[in-house]
């Protein structure tokens, strides 16, 4: 493969990002379907949570509407991008991969092999696309309907821009960026993907599981009272890495174990953590006000990033979020999101709503949607919400929006964890802070070993004997 060398844009702009808004769709309202509820309110009256942002959430139900036939691009042909294409294959009927993009050659042919074995798609030799630029090709495909975006986070919003700009559908993995400048990126594509009327849709699942969505309408239609505080979390056990192979340089290295590498990753507090952040976000409609992190690498055995972290969040009106991130063996795992108001609490681990004695207020049904619906997979849930909105020329970017101020908050996070300082939203929003390397090629990197090495806060005690 010829060696590339690509050097790095920044999109700077000082303008701030759009507000967190709401999932969409057609289902507005205060219904209680796929709920149950205990009556112990004792006569308590709900007050819905004054928003500007509509209730609204999608409609979804077994597969997306039948329409015009649509023709996806891949653009990241790993794991998560194989995944993300089984995902929206199974979402509706008319629909198919006509072009793929990945830097590896193996990772892509892998894939294009599942398609051809298992879906009886057989991408063109015309349509296969190799290289750091190679998202480009098939953006620019007159053919191409609409793209999977499933690389790397660090290029997200650079793909989704171009892609934008020449007229595509989107279907962008999580984190919207991981740091100022690909945020700023990705909410400019935002603005251009509605002025365009196009659909921009992100891969924050919780958005389309049930569970989730009416737990948001009693949310907001007051069951917990004012927003006071939340929890957030996810602890699991170590990740997988990959071990590097004899023969790979010290770029492919990286790229092959991204999920390792922070400038790649942006570390898993925006990896991982971004979807429990984005739950508060989306519920509370609230802003980030600044954020104070700690966090090390204890039992990490790859790459630069950290293996915990907890966070300190305060919102809009003395909000306070704590927000915790671990990756390491034999602790104890837990991933959920915890939303304290002045009446009562929610929390996801059960779904469902108790006042502050412990009475049951509410209680998701999660034996009613199996019986309902046979489709009850999120991941393919959002593939279905887009795929009617494109169908019905609706146009959507409203997850999009709130997933940027998710995507700076974790940010934000990480850098004060690995500083040990306060950061202030306002300061970082217009930060000209970027991940991105200077130059991207598939070679090795000059003094690699000094260079990629986790950061350590603060400084070290003084000598006291």
């Amino acid at each position: 493969m010829a060696k590339e060398n690509i050097s790095r844009r920044q999109f700077i702009s000082r303008s701030a990002l759009a507000g967190a808004a709401g999932a969409v769709g057609g289902v507005a309202g205060t219904g209680t379907l796929l709920s149950s509820c205990s009556d112990n309110s004792g006569g308590v009256k709900y007050t819905p949570l004054q928003s500007d942002i509509p209730l609204l959430a999608p409609e979804m139900g077994d597969k997306a509407i039948d329409g015009k036939p649509l023709r996806a691009g891949i653009i990241g042909c790993g794991s998560r991008g194989s995944g993300a294409v089984d995902n929206f294959l199974s979402a509706a009927d008319g629909i198919t991969i006509i072009a793929m993009a990945d830097i590896f050659e193996d990772r892509l042919e892998r894939l294009r092999q599942h398609l051809r074995e298992n879906k009886k798609i057989d991408v063109a030799d015309n349509k296969i696309h190799y290289g750091f630029e190679a998202y480009k090709k098939v953006c620019e495909d007159p053919d191409v309907d609409m793209v999977i975006i499933a690389t790397p986070s660090i290029f997200h919003a650079d793909q989704t821009r171009y892609a934008i700009e020449k007229g595509k559908h989107v279907f962008c993995e999580k984190a919207a960026g991981i740091d100022p400048v690909s945020c700023r990126t990705f909410s400019a594509a935002v603005k251009q993907a509605q002025a365009k009327g196009l659909c921009l849709q992100t891969g924050a699942q919780r958005h389309h599981q049930r569970s989730y969505i009416e737990s948001y309408k009693q949310v907001r239609n007051g069951l917990i009272g004012r927003i006071t505080s939340g929890i957030v979390k996810w602890n699991q056990g170590a990740m997988n890495y990959h071990k590097r192979r004899p023969g790979w340089t010290d770029m492919e290295y990286m790229l092959r174990d991204f999920f390792s590498w922070n400038w790649l990753c942006g570390d898993h507090v925006i990896d991982q953590l971004v979807h429990n952040i984005d739950v508060f976000t989306w519920f509370s409609h609230l802003k980030p006000v600044s954020v104070v992190g700690m966090g090390s690498q204890q039992q990490r055995r790859t790459g630069d990033i950290f293996d915990n972290f907890c966070l300190d969040i305060v919102y809009e009106g003395g909000v306070r979020v704590n927000a915790q991130a671990r990756q390491i063996e034999g602790c104890s795992n837990d991933v959920s999101e915890t939303i304290i108001g002045t009446k009562g609490i929610w929390t996801s681990k059960d779904m469902s709503i108790c006042d502050h004695d412990g009475n049951l207020v509410w209680k998701y049904d999660g034996e009613a949607e199996k019986a309902q619906f046979k489709q009850t997979n999120p991941y393919v849930l959002e593939h279905m919400d887009l795929i009617n909105h494109i169908r019905a020329g609706k146009p959507m970017s409203q997850e999009a929006e709130m997933l940027v101020t998710s995507s700076l908050t974790g940010a934000m996070g990480r850098e004060s964890a690995y500083t040990g300082k306060e950061y202030k939203w306002d300061e970082f929003l217009v930060s000209n802070l970027s991940l991105m390397p200077e130059e991207l090629h598939l070679g090795n990197i000059k003094d690699f070993a000094k260079k990629y090495i986790p950061p350590k806060m603060g400084k070290l005690a003084p000598d006291m004997n």
